[in-house]
């Protein structure tokens, strides 16, 4: 049994479409579970129905603490469902495609089989769409100048430059009890899991097709950012290598010094490819 894990925060704008979305899934082996974080809007309103119309399949924890923010949301919901095999994450403003499940399903089912035993995140690209779903990339990593076939295998790379979408994802229970709890100098959920996983000798493996509607609006917690190559915006790129390093320190990196070899390692490998 697949579950999956639905934080939410005013998400009343959005919330139903992507609820509809996982019902519609051709892959029906799952159950949705969800939290809110303390919406002041009509969300819980929302999800109480959904949860009143399909009893079997979605649930409302109405007891959880609020004010956790996304990440430990993530984790407090990962940490109570334990019984389960598998975990996917569900983010309140996307829309998944009706062969999302299925297509991380079937691959993670090939991996287990030839890697049995081990710790197993399997996630996809993702197209790029603005509020009204209208497309603004094909692809996600396209887009944000990602590339998983030198990230997912190498966990100094990984760590620099973050592969593994949430909402893209889906772990199996070794994943789970590899990953938990999330250390407390960590930025995202995310990228912790995917470095973890490798740390602990398992497997991340990339699908190069898109299985969501990526939704980008305003108030995103954490979107799509075009690459580009500019001295113009250090701020940004000195608040991305701080996140990057706090998550990997200490387990991918000793130390400042041995995280900007690794990232001038990046740097070269990445623009190689870009002008191959």
């Amino acid at each position: 049994m697949l579950h999956i894990l639905l934080s939410t925060y005013n998400g009343e704008r959005y919330i139903s479409e992507q609820i509809d979305s996982i019902l519609a899934q051709t892959y029906t082996q799952w159950r949705l579970y969800i939290r809110d974080d303390g919406s002041k809007d009509g969300t819980k309103a929302i999800l109480r129905e959904y949860a009143q119309k399909y009893p079997e399949k979605i649930f409302v924890d109405e007891t959880a603490p609020g004010g956790l923010g996304a990440m430990r949301s993530f984790e407090y919901l990962l940490a109570q469902h334990g019984e389960a095999d598998y975990f996917a994450f569900a983010d309140q403003d996307d829309v998944w495609l009706p062969k999302k499940i299925e297509v991380t399903m079937a691959a993670m089912d090939k991996a287990e089989q030839s890697h049995p035993g081990q710790p197993i995140v399997v996630h996809t690209d993702l197209k790029v769409v603005d509020e009204e779903l209208n497309e603004l990339s094909p692809s996600f990593w396209t887009y944000g100048g990602i590339h998983p076939e030198i990230l997912d295998t190498n966990i100094h790379y990984l760590a620099i430059c973050n592969s593994v979408t949430g909402c893209a994802m889906i772990m199996n229970k070794k994943a789970q009890a590899a990953v938990l709890p999330f250390p407390s100098h960590v930025f995202m959920h995310d990228a912790w899991i995917g470095i973890r996983v490798l740390e602990q000798g398992g497997l991340v493996i990339p699908i190069y097709t898109t299985t969501i509607l990526y939704r980008q609006h305003g108030d995103n917690v954490c979107g799509a950012q075009r690459y580009r190559f500019r001295l113009t915006n250090l701020r940004q790129k000195y608040q991305w290598a701080v996140r990057s390093y706090q998550t990997g320190h200490p387990l991918v990196f000793r130390n400042v010094l041995h995280f900007l070899w690794w990232k001038t390692r990046y740097f070269i490998t990445l623009h190689t490819l870009r002008n191959a």
